[in-house]
């Protein structure tokens, strides 16, 4: 496979007669499979076949990898086999990629990571609780067994020792070292776990009321959401025929079109696009599914997307990363950190911004099509309709064609 890349039959045999060449070839392939440019996966073999001189010249082999050590020698790398590879980014990462793909084919062991203190068995049964019963995300219940940690840290590993004064006094003291969004979700968090100890019989009962309210007020601030005009210039700012313009253009359309969430869209399957019925399966929080149309503008750019999507092996999930390796999205991150990038070549100015601003303006939107408040909960799948209100607060507009000028300012 290395013929793929390198030409010279003296460039091909030292390779191959290196530390790292009995492993050359197949790293090759797998870059080639991953879809590495030709360029990049060059230096990343280059990269890989310096690594190999580097450890036979510590007296190491490559099933002992030690990136550290060889990041450390490539600050002064002098090396008359580095071809230019010293660091960088090609050569730092190719590295990597080639201690991953050793391990992959069993000649090195993974990396040990840091030793993980083990979480107490009171926060290990509330994290398998909230995945059971509540659907939570991974996301989630890292957050609020986080929460769970401090607070046994605090007061000890016997919830029944603890009284309303202490939780209330270790909450007061915490929030003074974060800001309000980080308050407004410990204070979720901290309510839900003495929930389940006093659920299970292991604490006080009512003793989740001693977490003070947070004085937030839902519906005080304006929508943060995108015009009209705003919406059809991001969408344009995606025009293309690259994959990565259809892609982001089939993105934005679902964001803009159906109002869905981030990680709706990052875990988006085929299996879930009903191509004949024209619908569009969703699973949101706590598993909450639900079946949307699939307007045929959308629908079209998520063709136009799969037909010049990347292959990638063993995933059926929609939509890719754009560089290699291609791989789904792991969070709903990326898909707002892809809505970011477009909101900036479209030149928008926006109160939010990121993928969510999308499904704010598309529950104001229909508010001011004179859809019910039931009826956007149903698209936007929320469970109560104080949630829905949240979102769709008020149809400003409307609100200027009414409004009456205060008594002070009349002539």
């Amino acid at each position: 496979m290395l013929e793929i890349y390198f030409v010279a039959p003296k460039t091909l045999a030292r390779l191959r007669a290196g530390p790292s060449g009995p492993y050359l070839d197949g790293f090759a392939a797998s870059l080639e499979r991953d879809g590495y440019r030709g360029a990049t996966a060059v230096r990343y073999l280059r990269a890989a076949a310096h690594l190999g001189h580097f450890l036979q010249g510590q007296g190491g082999a490559l099933s002992d990898v030690d990136l550290s050590a060889f990041f450390a020698h490539l600050q002064t790398c002098r090396c008359p086999r580095s071809k230019g590879g010293r660091r960088n980014h090609h050569t730092s990462y190719g590295a990597k990629r080639y201690r991953d793909y050793l391990v992959q084919i069993g000649v090195c062991q993974c990396g040990a990571s840091p030793s993980k203190i083990a979480d107490p068995a009171l926060v290990v049964g509330f994290g398998q609780w909230l995945q059971k019963h509540r659907g939570a995300a991974r996301s989630t219940i890292r957050q609020y067994s986080r929460g769970a940690n401090d607070l046994i840290t605090a007061l000890g590993n016997d919830p029944t020792r603890w009284d309303a004064k202490s939780v209330r006094a270790y909450f007061l003291e915490r929030v003074t070292r974060c800001g309000a969004g980080t308050t407004e979700k410990l204070v979720t968090g901290l309510r839900v776990f003495l929930r389940y100890l006093i659920a299970h019989g292991q604490c006080q009962a009512d003793l989740d009321k001693a977490v003070p309210a947070y004085a937030s007020w839902r519906l005080a601030k304006m929508p943060k959401d995108l015009t009209a005009e705003q919406v059809e210039r991001l969408i344009a700012a995606c025009d293309g025929s690259s994959p990565e313009s259809c892609r982001d253009r089939a993105i934005i359309l679902l964001l803009a079109r159906l109002g869905l969430r981030a990680g709706d869209v990052a875990h988006l399957r085929f299996a879930d696009i009903e191509w004949e019925t024209g619908a569009v399966r969703v699973s949101g929080k706590g598993r909450y599914q639900v079946r949307l149309p699939l307007p045929q503008e959308v629908g079209e750019a998520v063709l136009d997307y799969i037909e010049c999507r990347p292959p990638v092996r063993g995933s059926d999930h929609v939509f890719v990363r754009n560089i290699a390796p291609f791989r789904p999205f792991v969070r709903g991150d990326g898909v707002s950190n892809l809505v970011r990038r477009a909101m900036k070549r479209a030149g928008i100015v926006a109160p939010a911004k990121g993928a969510h601003v999308l499904r704010h303006t598309v529950a104001t939107e229909m508010l001011r099509h004179d859809v019910p408040l039931d009826r956007i909960a149903l698209v936007l799948r929320h469970r109560g309709i104080d949630t829905t209100a949240y979102y769709a607060k008020v149809d400003v507009n409307l609100l200027k064609q009414i409004a009456q000028p205060w008594p002070e300012i009349l002539p």
